[in-house]
């Protein structure tokens, strides 16, 4: 009985463990280059693992069940975080270029360009629920919490109902910058932008700015942490900053030709 009994908090003490880890904070980073992948970090961006896929992703987002998305080409990529491939979804016309992806309870969000330009909903097996156009390349999208998305494109940032009904349409007087990447978390929106000026903006959910800090760097990806931070992609770089602005960590590959296009938080 003794046995059994240390048997069984032994199991539970390892199953608890194990849930542990499952629900742990980590960050994703696709990364092109000389290698083609996923890495993934912990919040202060120590490597815990990574896994190759061998294409280049241009966007990177968690799913519900320790999996991520990744948008490459005319494909939507769903991997197990440990690297195993759940589906690939080819969309017929090669000239479809998905350039984001955000997941969002049962549904994944994805932003196109090429022969068209939108945004396609699907469910998490990748299957099409609905798409709108746009008529604008975008780089960068992120879901709302109202059913609703964002999305980067030059010196605008729109926020669309997922039906196609545009909401704001957000646009930077100086047409110099370049927003690469939207994310959304706890009511704010959060983007990067290069060009003339190269940083984070921080704003509410109708868009009007709350606060913006200059970073020095082109950023690829953004997205926001769980402590008032926001993680950003930049070439064989993957920052931590404070959304005052105040730099936590540089966390620089040691192979200048490794690329980060895109992080997440899950």
């Amino acid at each position: 009985m003794k046995k059994n009994r240390l048997l069984n908090i032994i199991i539970l003490i390892m199953m608890m463990t194990i849930a542990g880890q499952a629900s742990a904070d980590v960050v994703y980073a696709s990364y092109t280059g000389s290698q083609q992948g996923v890495t993934v970090r912990d919040l202060k961006l120590n490597q815990l693992s990574f896994f190759n896929t061998g294409f280049n992703a241009s966007g990177i987002a968690p799913g519900p069940n320790n999996d991520v998305y990744l948008a490459s080409g005319n494909h939507l990529y769903n991997y197990s975080a440990n690297g195993a491939l759940i589906t690939d979804m080819t969309f017929p016309d090669g000239g479809i270029n998905y350039t984001s992806v955000a997941v969002s309870g049962d549904k994944v969000y994805a932003s196109y360009t090429g022969s068209q330009q939108g945004v396609t909903v699907r469910d998490l097996k990748l299957n099409q629920l609905s798409f709108f156009n746009t008529g604008f390349n975008a780089s960068g999208i992120a879901a709302g919490p109202n059913n609703d998305v964002y999305l980067a494109s030059g010196n605008h940032l729109y926020n669309y109902k997922v039906d196609g009904t545009l909401i704001t349409n957000m646009t930077f007087p100086i047409a110099t910058i370049n927003y690469t990447d939207v994310a959304v978390s706890g009511g704010k929106v959060y983007a990067s932008y290069t060009g003339s000026q190269q940083g984070v903006t921080v704003r509410d959910l109708k868009l009007n700015q709350l606060s913006f800090f200059n970073t020095g760097f082109n950023a690829s990806g953004i997205s926001a942490g769980p402590n008032n931070n926001v993680y950003l992609a930049s070439g064989n770089h993957l920052y931590d900053y404070n959304v005052n602005g105040t730099l936590i960590t540089n966390m620089t590959f040691p192979i200048s030709t490794i690329n980060y296009t895109d992080v997440t938080f899950k």
